[in-house]
């Protein structure tokens, strides 16, 4: 009888030690805000700050309007709308988990000097959104959905749409793909994203963390079907995005990730049946081509959407 109390009891306590890293990995996940100089010192980008300071110091003085919308779940989210007059694109830009939308100021930048309007959502627990949990890109790709519909109204009929997501954002906005996203949505750019959330909690528990993963992968995964009735494997982009779905996609990540493996977008972009294109940057780290190879970043970007943007509806890759 003593034997089962203690297995019973640690059992118990095993639950608890999953509950409490579950908690502690989804629940309003702590934020980088990069316009504070001392997370900028902690940041892996602090390196780059001789870019990112005018960028972010442009971010602060434009005249940004708060937006906002209900996901499906009845949470509240909002974002930064910047609007430019007679703009033919919209560029909608999704965070990665724990960033902010200010973190995004390098790319802002260069899109408002193209005359592009600017749309840039905070994730669901993150920031002015609510929501308890992040779930690394399941619900937030229905999210990304109800935002380019908001970019669309935002933005008039003319407006076509681009979709940029870096790291978990990167994620979302390919999971989105599969979402009915509305027309005007022209392509979607993936920056650093990782192909399936289970792998990736997997890899940071087992690689970053060095814990044990089995049992506490597979109890995290059992709280997240539950809380979120969408388990963490339930979507593997290799797989999603063999399906045709029309809407070009340029892939972008970083040869020295550290983070997301750079092989996961190697392989993504290979099942991609949608028109693609890859760019690989030699020197940059997780999120940072457009920092580290910021010359060659955007004059991709920018070789990717033009045509895009001229052709409504357009399935030809530039």
């Amino acid at each position: 009888m003593l034997l089962l109390y203690v297995v019973i009891f640690l059992v118990l306590l095993i639950f608890l030690f999953a509950w409490v890293f579950f908690r502690k990995a989804f629940h309003r996940p702590s934020v980088k805000d990069l316009t504070d100089k001392d997370a900028l010192l902690t940041s892996e980008w602090f390196s780059y700050t001789p870019v990112l300071e005018p960028a972010l110091d442009w971010f602060g003085k434009q005249p940004w309007e708060e937006v906002e919308i209900t996901a499906g779940d009845g949470c509240s989210l909002k974002a930064l709308w910047l609007t430019r007059k007679g703009a033919k694109a919209c560029l909608v830009l999704l965070h990665g988990y724990g960033g902010l939308p200010q973190n995004f100021s390098v790319v802002a930048h260069w899109a408002a000097k193209q005359g592009w309007s600017l749309l840039l959502p905070y994730a669901r627990a993150h920031g002015k959104s609510g929501g308890e949990y992040c779930t690394l890109g399941l619900l937030e790709a229905d999210d990304c959905r109800l935002w380019a519909e908001k970019a669309s109204e935002l933005g008039g009929d003319r407006a076509r749409i681009l979709l940029l997501g870096s790291g978990m954002g990167g994620f979302t906005v390919l999971h989105a793909i599969s979402k009915s996203l509305p027309a005007a949505v022209c392509g979607v750019v993936a920056d650093g994203a990782f192909a399936c959330p289970r792998e990736m909690l997997r890899r940071v528990m087992k690689e970053e963390m060095r814990m044990r993963v089995f049992p506490l992968l597979q109890i995290v995964c059992l709280f997240a079907r539950i809380l979120w009735k969408k388990g963490l494997g339930s979507v593997d982009l290799r797989e999603a995005l063999k399906e045709e779905k029309g809407v070009p996609v340029l892939f972008i990540h970083g040869k020295k990730d550290m983070r997301v493996p750079f092989a996961w977008t190697e392989e993504m972009s290979k099942a991609c049946a949608s028109p693609k294109a890859v760019f690989l940057s030699e020197n940059a780290g997780h999120g940072a081509s457009c920092l580290a190879d910021g010359e060659t970043y955007f004059n991709r970007l920018k070789q990717f959407a033009a045509p895009l943007i001229s052709t409504a509806n357009s399935s030809q890759m530039p």
